[in-house]
Formats: structure tokens, C-alpha cells, sequence
């Protein structure tokens, strides 16, 4: 889902100045599960409101969700 220069663009941003090629994996991963995550929660919010699309009112209550 995300480029392996999208990863090295955030950690730049956030301040590393060199990046392994394993913890470039590891956050890749990271955030493809949580984004498959909270996608899933936005697509159940979205039927459950009776509707195919999904909103952004569904992704931002599926981040803010406890479960």
C-alpha cells in the first residue's frame, strides 16, 4: 500500500537523518495494519448507517473508537 520512499519521507520529516532498511519495514507494515484497521471500522460505521459510502464522519469516529 505504501512506497518504500513515502516511509523514508515521513521518518525525514520527523527528524531521522538515516533510516535501515528494517525499520523502514517495520513502520511500512505498522501503518498498513493500522489503516486496514480503522478502514474496516469505517466501512462497518458506514453500514450501519444504511450506507455503501464511507464518510469521513466514519473514519474519524472509527480512530476515535475504544474497541
Amino acid at each position: 500500500m505504501f512506497s518504500d520512499s513515502s516511509i523514508k519521507r515521513i521518518l525525514k520529516k520527523a527528524g531521522a537523518s538515516r533510516l535501515s532498511e528494517e525499520a523502514i519495514k517495520k513502520l511500512k507494515n505498522l501503518l498498513e495494519n493500522y489503516g486496514l484497521l480503522i478502514a474496516r471500522k469505517a466501512v462497518k460505521n458506514a453500514e450501519y448507517s444504511g450506507r455503501k459510502s464511507v464518510k469521513k464522519e466514519d473514519i474519524e469516529e472509527a480512530i476515535n473508537s475504544k474497541e
